[in-house]
C-alpha cells in the first residue's frame, strides 16, 4: 500500500460510502453561488437539486464512477485505492 496525499485523507470519511468532503465542498460552493444569485425559498432547493444533478451528469460524460452514479444504476461501482 502507498502512503495517502492530503486530498485522499480527506475524502476517508464517508456516509453510505461517499466522500463526506466531497459533498461538504460541492454544497459550499453551490452555497456561495447561490448566495451571489440571490436564491432564496423554493428556488434554493431547485438550484441544489440541478447542481447535483449537473454534478452527475458531468462525471457521466467524462467516464468517472461514482457511489451517486452506481447507487441511481448510471454506473458501475467505482474501484477504490486503498492507502495508509
Amino acid at each position: 500500500m502507498k502512503s495517502c496525499s492530503t486530498i485522499q485523507r480527506l475524502r476517508k470519511p464517508k456516509l453510505l460510502d461517499m466522500s463526506i468532503f466531497d459533498w461538504l465542498l460541492s454544497l459550499l460552493l453551490a452555497g456561495i453561488l447561490g448566495y451571489f444569485l440571490k436564491l432564496r425559498g423554493f428556488a434554493w432547493v431547485i438550484f441544489i437539486f440541478v447542481w447535483i444533478l449537473f454534478g452527475v451528469v458531468v462525471h457521466l460524460y467524462f467516464g468517472i464512477n461514482t457511489m451517486l452514479g452506481y447507487y441511481l444504476g448510471l454506473n458501475p461501482k467505482p474501484i477504490r485505492e486503498e492507502c495508509l
